[in-house]
């Protein structure tokens, strides 16, 4: 049986992909809530009640939490002598560290939505036994490439992607905040229409996206900015842009919402 913790939006589609290819998959209810319990259920996971049971009945485990919680979770699991996957939002530095406190260690990295449709999503891993968890996704939605033997590799590239897809996002709602705090908002999104139009747009969907996301995005860019700093380039891009995304909170679906909690009204 492959072992999942814990089923989010994006572990449940994970773990249905496996359930689809006729896998057994299971996961741990303790301490969990009703959203995660309806979205195992729908999954077709077996339920293995706490997570030292589901290491006793699981080779393989998948790792798929909210980034800051990944530490925790593979901590919880030592001692586990099956094949443990960390495929959660960490810079390299942190999926060496995760590797400390099990046998068997797969690094992974995935980049696109939770995979409900062919193609969509990539799944990168990395590791001495990368190519087995690879093999489980066979005929999935969920492509899964195997970048080589080094842990931390598929962190590596993880990070440097969310760089742009979430930094870019975090800087948008920073110079919106900017313009308007400074009166020219409007005469910003003209001059954007003439010269960069797909910007206004850009910036509206930052907000929705740092609205619904934020609260877990901020971790994974402070992760980002270790990744750049463990590259020897300036941390402050990651730090930055994580503290964009603290001040913007969770709820609302606005621009407006966004930039009125930057500003501090």
């Amino acid at each position: 049986m492959i072992g999942i913790v814990h089923p989010g939006q994006m572990g449940a589609a994970v773990a249905k992909n496996l359930v689809d290819r006729g896998l057994q998959v299971g996961w741990a209810s303790a301490g969990r809530g009703p959203d995660t319990r309806g979205r195992a259920a729908a999954a077709g996971l077996i339920d293995c009640e706490t997570v030292a049971r589901l290491a006793d009945e699981c080779d393989i485990v998948l790792s798929i939490c909210p980034p800051h919680a990944a530490v925790e979770t593979a901590q919880q699991l030592r001692g586990y002598t099956g094949l443990y996957a960390d495929l959660n939002a960490v810079s390299p530095t942190t999926a060496t560290h995760i590797g400390e406190h099990v046998d068997r260690f797969v690094d992974g990295g995935i980049i696109g939505p939770p995979p409900h449709t062919d193609g969509t999503t990539r799944l990168y891993l990395a590791g001495d036994e990368a190519h087995t968890i690879a093999a489980l996704f066979d005929g999935t939605p969920l492509r899964a490439q195997v970048l080589g033997p080094q842990p931390g590799d598929a962190s590596a590239l993880k990070m440097i992607y969310a760089a742009w897809t979430k930094g870019t996002a975090a800087m948008l709602l920073a110079i919106r905040t900017a313009a308007r705090s400074f009166g020219v908002e409007d005469a910003l999104v003209e001059e954007w229409e003439i010269s960069q139009p797909t910007l206004p747009a850009r910036s509206e969907q930052a907000a929705q996206s740092a609205l619904a996301n934020g609260w877990r995005w901020a971790f994974e860019l402070e992760e980002i900015g270790h990744t750049f700093a463990e590259a020897d380039l300036p941390a402050g891009f990651g730090a930055a842009a994580a503290e964009i995304f603290g001040r913007v909170g969770r709820g609302g679906d606005d621009l407006d919402t966004a930039i009125t909690r930057l500003m501090g009204d």
